[in-house]
């Protein structure tokens, strides 16, 4: 896939990702990540420290007193709670004064909970029954393709949405825009210097996941987005929809016996931790 590729140039006008946000990506992609590059990164983002402390402060976090430092935020919520609040919250940035438009916070609320989705589906899948970083990173950015196909063109996109009556598939986005969202992602994901495992799990993220015996991030992504929209958090109608017990038996057996939720309890946790956010 080239740079120059005229199927993209609408794409090539839009505004670059955060910085912070990309250099979050990159040190959240190495294994000797460390609590001082993190709280350095926020710090030196004067609107990103900002609004993460006003999330930390929300009653989704329920701390006794005031936090007041990103440095308290860490001490209080742990690294890993840390580093996916700057991430998301540095990408809500990316967002700037667009999130009052429905489309636009649908598209957001749906990654987030992804993101967060992803995160417990980690953990299921882990022996350890611990929650991967990258797990959370490539849920909450599988859609980028889509904000960058609303920002190239908001007007197309809205009205391809309205016309399908929200049902929109790939092969609508390829007949308005040249190519459709994952396509679109994946393409900003390389232009802006995502990791390549991201890039490739914003490119696939649609595909069917694939056997047990080899499920991957990208596998787990998949089963994510069914989740998030099977809980009600979809974007539009999908084209086929699953059902819970449908979803767990993507996951590898061993994951299915460790992940077995209430829907409506987990619906309910999402939404109260996704207000804070807004």
């Amino acid at each position: 896939m080239q740079v120059s590729d005229p199927k993209f140039r609408k794409l090539e006008g839009l505004a670059p990702f955060p910085a912070v946000a990309t250099k979050l990506l990159r040190v959240l992609s190495r294994d000797d990540v460390n609590i001082q590059e993190i709280v350095g990164l926020v710090r030196a983002d004067a609107a990103l420290a900002s609004e993460l402390l006003r999330v930390v402060n929300s009653a989704a976090y329920a701390h006794p007193a005031p936090i007041g430092s990103i440095q308290q935020s860490v001490t209080f919520l742990g690294l890993e709670k840390v580093k996916n609040l700057a991430l998301a919250v540095s990408v809500k940035g990316f967002l700037h004064g667009i999130l009052r438009l429905d489309l636009v916070r649908r598209i957001w609320r749906h990654s987030l909970a992804c993101g967060m989705i992803c995160q417990e589906l980690s953990s299921a899948c882990s022996s350890s029954r611990g929650s991967e970083d990258r797990a959370y990173t490539a849920g909450l950015l599988h859609d980028i393709g889509r904000l960058g196909l609303f920002l190239a063109d908001a007007t197309t996109y809205a009205a391809l949405l309205s016309a399908e009556q929200g049902a929109v598939d790939l092969a609508k986005e390829r007949e308005a825009f040249g190519v459709d969202h994952c396509e679109a992602g994946a393409w900003l994901a390389m232009t802006w210097g995502f990791p390549e495992e991201l890039q490739r799990v914003v490119a696939t993220h649609h595909d069917p996941p694939g056997a047990a015996a080899s499920f991957d991030l990208a596998d787990l992504v998949r089963v994510g987005v069914l989740l998030t929209d099977f809980l009600g958090f979809d974007i539009a109608p999908p084209t086929q929809a699953y059902g819970m017990a449908h979803i767990r038996a993507l996951l590898p057996q061993s994951a299915q016996y460790r992940f077995d939720p209430d829907p409506a309890e987990m619906k309910s946790k999402l939404i109260f931790q996704l207000d804070a956010f807004d």
